[in-house]
C-alpha cells in the first residue's frame, strides 16, 4: 500500500516514527548525562588521589619550611602552561609552594572554609584564561600550626572533550539505529497492511466488473468483513436477479392479455365495426408501450450501481453492425461500427444495449445509405462517449429537445412509438450520463451518448 498523507500507512509509521524519535532523545539525554557523571567521577577519584600523593610529599622543614620530597607523577606537572597544576597555599593565601607547569602563576583560590581532610571542587580561571577544575584539599601537617590548602587543578577542556566526543558519537550511533527502527517499522506496517491492500484490490476488480466476490485468504481480523461483503455483494445479485425475474413475468403475463385486446380489435373490424376497433388497437399500442418504456426503467434501476456490473461497448457495436445491417438490408445501409479499443461500460449489458438499440434504429430509420458507429474515451477521466452517425435528413436544432418526449414522434409516416429516445435518456441519466443531438459529418444526425467506464482495479 502507497504511504500517502492520511492514509492508515502513513499515520502508522508516523506515530512509529515519533515514537522512535522521542525515545531514542531522551535515550540519548540520559546517557549522555550517565556518562558525564562516570567520567566526573573517575575523574574526581583520580585528582584526589594526586591530593593524597602531594600531601604524602610533603615535608616541614625548618623555620616552618616547606619541601616536595619527590615528584608527583603526571609529567604535566613539570611542563609550563601545560593545563596540569598544583599548589599548596596557606591559610593567609600565601602560596607556598606550586608545580613548574604554573610558572610564575596561582591559583585564585576562592574564600571558603575546610575541615581537617575535606574536599572541595571548584571551577577556576587559570593561566592564558584557561578553565580549569580543581580539588582543593585542607590538611595539617606536623610541626606547623596553620592549616594549608593543597590544589590539584586540570583544564576543564579534558572533561568537556570526552563528554562531547561521547555526545557525537552517541548521536550517530542513535541516529543508524532510529533509521535501522523506522525502516523495520516501515517493513512491519507494510507487511501488517498487505492484506488490507490485496482486499483493495479485490474491490477494484469487483468495481471493474471482472470478479462477482472478493477472492482469497485473509487474517483472522479481516476474514468477518470479506465473508459479509461477500454475502452482500450475492444478495445484492439474487435481489437483481429476482427483479429481473419478476419484471420479465410481468411482461409475459401482460402480453397475453394485450394480443387478445389486439385479435379482438381485428375481430370488430371485420365485422364492420372500424371505428371501435381502431380505438381498441390504439389503446392496446399505448398500454405495450408504456410497459414496455417501465418495464425497461425499473430494470436498470435495480441494476445501477451494483458492483461488478461491466459491459464491453465495442462488442456491443459490432453486434448491432451486424444485427441493423441485416434487418434493413432491403435499404441496403452501410452499418459500420470502428474497430477501435474503448474501455468497457461500466453497467448491465442488456442496459447497454436498449440504449444503444434504439438510437441505432432511429438512426437506421432516417438514413439514406450510410449509419457509423463509433466509441471514444471521454475527456473526463471515467467516462465513454459512444456517437452514432447517419447521412439522413438531420434535425433542426430547435426541434432536437422535443424527440425526447415521451410518446412524442415528429414525423408519424415513420413507424415508432415515440418512446425509444425518451428510454435512452432516462436510462442514461440513471446511470449519471446524458443523451445529446448534433449534426453529423456524414451529412445528417449525430446522438452522442456519454456513459461512465469500467475503470481499471
Amino acid at each position: 500500500m502507497g504511504v500517502r498523507p492520511g492514509s492508515l500507512s502513513f499515520r502508522l509509521l508516523l506515530g512509529a516514527m515519533l515514537w522512535i524519535a522521542l525515545a531514542l532523545v531522551v535515550t540519548g539525554v540520559v546517557l549522555t548525562r550517565i556518562f558525564a557523571a562516570h567520567i566526573e567521577d573517575q575523574f574526581a577519584q583520580r585528582q584526589e588521589a594526586l591530593l593524597n600523593q602531594l600531601a604524602a610529599n610533603l615535608e616541614v622543614g625548618p623555620q616552618d619550611s616547606l619541601t616536595l620530597t619527590g615528584s608527583l607523577s603526571p609529567p604535566q606537572f613539570e611542563r609550563p602552561y601545560s593545563g596540569t597544576y598544583w599548589q599548596v597555599q596557606a591559610s593567609d593565601g600565601e602560596v607556598l609552594l606550586r608545580s613548574r607547569s604554573l610558572w610564575d602563576a596561582a591559583l585564585p583560590l576562592p574564600s571558603d572554609t575546610l575541615l581537617n581532610g575535606q574536599v572541595h571542587r571548584h571551577r577556576l580561571t587559570g593561566p592564558g584564561e584557561a578553565a580549569l577544575i580543581a580539588y582543593e584539599r585542607a590538611v595539617r601537617l606536623p610541626g606547623r600550626d596553620d592549616q594549608l590548602r593543597l590544589v590539584v587543578a586540570r583544564d576543564a577542556v579534558v572533561l568537556d572533550t570526552a563528554v562531547q566526543r561521547f555526545a557525537r558519537v552517541l548521536t550517530v550511533s542513535l541516529s543508524v539505529l532510529g533509521l535501522g527502527l523506522i525502516a523495520a517499522a516501515g517493513a512491519q506496517i507494510a507487511g501488517g497492511l498487505r492484506p488490507l491492500g490485496r482486499l483493495r484490490r479485490a474491490l477494484g476488480e469487483v468495481r471493474a466488473g471482472r470478479a462477482q466476490r472478493l477472492e482469497g485468504t485473509y487474517p483472522a481480523e479481516i476474514q468477518p468483513l470479506v465473508t459479509d461483503l461477500n454475502a452482500v455483494l450475492q444478495r445484492n445479485a439474487t435481489v437483481v436477479e429476482q427483479a429481473r425475474t419478476q419484471a420479465g413475468n410481468l411482461a409475459h403475463g401482460l402480453k397475453t392479455p394485450l394480443s387478445v385486446l389486439s385479435n379482438e380489435a381485428a375481430v370488430l373490424e371485420n365485422t364492420g365495426q372500424a371505428a371501435f376497433a381502431a380505438r381498441i388497437a390504439e389503446q392496446t399500442r399505448i398500454m405495450q408501450r408504456q410497459i414496455d418504456y417501465h418495464l425497461a426503467r425499473a430494470r436498470v434501476a435495480a441494476t445501477v450501481d451494483v458492483p461488478g456490473s461491466r459491459a464491453d461497448a465495442q462488442a456491443a457495436l459490432q453486434r448491432l453492425a451486424r444485427t441493423m445491417s441485416k434487418l434493413y438490408a432491403a435499404k441496403q445501409l452501410s452499418v459500420e461500427a470502428d474497430g477501435h479499443t474503448v474501455p468497457a461500460f461500466r453497467g448491465d449489458r442488456q442496459d447497454l444495449e436498449e440504449m444503444l438499440g434504439n438510437l441505432v434504429d432511429n438512426a437506421c430509420k432516417w438514413a439514406h445509405a450510410q449509419v457509423r458507429l463509433s466509441a471514444r474515451p471521454a475527456a473526463t477521466e471515467g467516462w465513454l462517449v459512444i456517437a452514432v452517425d447517419d447521412d439522413g435528413p438531420g434535425l433542426p436544432e430547435d426541434q432536437r429537445m422535443a424527440v425526447f418526449d415521451r410518446g412524442r414522434r415528429l414525423d408519424t409516416r415513420v413507424d415508432g412509438s415515440g418512446l425509444g429516445l425518451a428510454i435512452v435518456v432516462e436510462l442514461a441519466e440513471l446511470y449519471g450520463g446524458t443523451v445529446a443531438l448534433g449534426d453529423s459529418d456524414l451529412g445528417g444526425l449525430c446522438a452522442t451518448l456519454t456513459l461512465p467506464a469500467a475503470g481499471d482495479a
